[in-house]
């Protein structure tokens, strides 16, 4: 089982105590932009996750470059990277910041049913 921290796009309900110590066990440091995604720096994380040594169609990168998509107000790329994750064949169990252990394939799902929520609700 392969572990590591990912935001995915519950960053809003992710406690600031367990997001100070994300790290990306088991991948080259940064790959996931964890950090960057936990500072706010979007900018810093889209440029990690566009030159990351991951494969461009790694679900836990598309999970986290959608998640700085939706941040960062491009809802349509957000939506086309978290599509992309879910539609994946190489999914694995990750740890996600918070310290729950889920599927990339339930995160992806999770992000998208997330934005449909809260379309439902405006």
């Amino acid at each position: 089982m392969k572990g590591f921290a990912v935001l995915a796009a519950a960053l809003a309900m992710v406690p600031a105590a367990a997001s100070a110590q994300a790290v990306e066990e088991g991948f080259p440091r940064g790959s996931l932009a964890v950090a960057a995604i936990d500072r706010g720096d979007w900018n810093r994380a889209e440029a990690l996750l566009r030159t990351s040594q991951l494969e461009a169609d790694d679900p836990a990168r598309l999970i986290n470059l959608g998640a700085v998509y939706m941040q960062t107000g491009r809802t349509s790329e957000a939506l086309t990277a978290w599509r992309a994750a879910l539609a994946s064949n190489r999914h694995s169990q990750v740890e996600t910041i918070g310290g729950r252990w889920v599927s990339t394939r339930d995160l992806a799902r999770e992000a998208l049913a997330r934005y449909e929520t809260a379309q439902v609700r405006n």
